[in-house]
């Protein structure tokens, strides 16, 4: 590979490992926490240095105050000095007139005209900051700069005022203390703060690192595979169990999907196979003119391979709640008529008993209602020994319709596995002379799409199927 080509695809190597960790949790987290530490500190500094510079500023012109009173204590006693001096070397002092000319004043200052042209009222106070220079005080003090902004406090008294001028560069060396700080210290705390923010959040993130790599495993042939629960008890730990159920119902469902695929085509592949023979040994058999017969029984399992398909297609839908129910005002205890007159003629040595049947007057899918009880009252024939009993009740939100038979009976491990697709408890009965083991999962989604349920109850022989149905009426 030519250096040009090695150098730009190395190049292209580090600007996505870059993009990568610039898009992470962890530094917009790290970011975020470094610009709000800089923010809040600069903030605190300035508010620092302002309070510092403010508190020695009415240090300062406290200090002149109590100076400028003492002064006029002494011109009132008659033993004022002269030349006045202040209290330290940065504080000079002026005694002036009512007509404005200085009478005394600090040594060196006697030519120097006075501070500040005010005059205020006998007791009152002016306070000004002035920013001249005072090129006299050189030769005073050397540790006074002469571009100092001076604080200037002017007492009023009966025979004139006293000014007393402070520098004010005590105030300025405090905030100038301050400056190394900001420009050395500052950097290094943010600095500080990006490093342990960066790697507390790569401690916190860890456990979610582990269930990206652990869920990135997972695939439709692992679905038993399950992310590692970190030991606290966070929101990451509350994460995990509940990735960990989602899981678990993936997996049941794909394993009860599989289950239901390879029934299904167990299911589909019965009839298509009879129906193959039934032509096959027609077209082998010279001669054959049975066709009548042979018709017979096409039909008949095509039939039962239409019903097949189409208690397949409503689970389906059921699965995927798209099952319309088309609301209209029906009878129900009129559908259960049919459907058991129906069963009558398909089970004349069953005793079909509707004496407890109630009128009930609701809302629903007169098709998919006429099935569902079709369902359970043939499911009640066909495990009956003589009689089946259909009865139902009003409740507060609607019915409750009884299908009871007087035959074995259902176990009560077996009660809600019934319900389950190709559920047959009695296994040695032929798909012949039995259903096809949907009948009552097809029922209990028609049930549900309704707002109701199927359950089985307690019964003191057979099995009993009570089925609960809202009056559903509409909007």
């Amino acid at each position: 590979m030519p250096a040009t080509d090695w150098q730009s695809t190395v190049g292209r190597t580090w600007q996505a490992k870059l993009r990568q960790a610039t898009a992470g949790v962890r530094f917009r987290t790290t970011l975020i926490a470094v610009v709000v530490v800089g923010i809040m500190v600069a903030v605190g500094l300035l508010y620092l240095a302002l309070e510092t510079r403010n508190r020695i500023e009415e240090s300062i012109t406290s200090a002149a105050e109590t100076r400028a009173a003492d002064v006029v204590t002494l011109i009132e006693a008659g033993a004022i000095e002269d030349p006045v001096q202040g209290i330290s070397d940065d504080m000079v002092v002026q005694v002036v007139d009512t007509g404005g000319r200085v009478v005394t004043a600090s040594a060196g200052l006697e030519s120097l005209g006075r501070f500040a042209d005010v005059t205020p009222g006998v007791g009152q106070v002016e306070v000004l900051r002035i920013n001249g220079i005072f090129e006299e005080l050189e030769d005073i003090s050397p540790f006074v700069e002469d571009e100092s902004p001076y604080r200037v406090v002017v007492l009023g008294f009966g025979l004139g005022t006293v000014q007393v001028a402070v520098s004010l560069e005590p105030a300025d060396a405090a905030v100038d203390a301050l400056r190394p700080l900001l420009l050395t210290g500052f950097p290094f705390l943010l600095a500080a703060v990006g490093l342990i923010v960066w790697r507390l959040t790569g401690r916190a993130l860890h456990p979610v690192e582990s269930m990206r790599e652990e869920a990135a495993a997972v695939s439709a042939l692992a679905l038993d595979r399950r992310l590692p629960v970190p030991d606290s008890q966070d929101e990451i730990h509350r994460l995990a169990v509940t990735l960990n159920s989602m899981l678990e119902r993936l997996e049941s469902a794909a394993v009860s999907q599989r289950r239901f695929i390879a029934d299904a085509s167990h299911e589909l592949k019965s009839p298509i196979t009879a129906m193959r023979t039934m032509l096959e040994v027609a077209d082998q058999t010279p001669g054959f003119d049975d066709w009548e017969n042979l018709l017979h029984d096409l039909m008949g399992e095509d039939r039962r391979l239409g019903h097949l398909v189409g208690d397949l297609l409503t689970l389906a839908r059921a699965d995927e709640r798209a099952s319309p129910v088309r609301r209209e005002e029906l009878d129900l205890d009129r559908l259960v008529g049919i459907e058991t007159e129906s069963a009558r003629g398909r089970y004349p040595d069953v005793a079909i008993n509707t004496s407890g049947l109630v009128p009930m007057r609701m809302w629903g899918d007169t098709g998919s209602l006429r099935r569902l009880l079709a369902n359970l009252v043939e499911n009640a024939c066909r495990h009956a020994t003589t009689s089946v009993t259909v009865g139902s009740r009003a409740t507060d939100q609607g019915f409750v319709v009884l299908v009871g038979d007087d035959g074995p009976g259902i176990p009560p491990a077996e009660r809600e596995r019934v319900f389950e697709r190709f559920v047959r408890l009695d296994e040695s009965r032929s798909r012949g002379e039995g259903g096809t083991g949907l009948g009552l999962a097809v029922a209990r989604a028609i049930a549900r799409s309704h707002g109701g349920d199927i359950r089985v109850v307690d019964a003191d022989q057979g099995a009993t199927l009570e089925v609960s149905l809202p009056v559903g009426r509409p909007g």
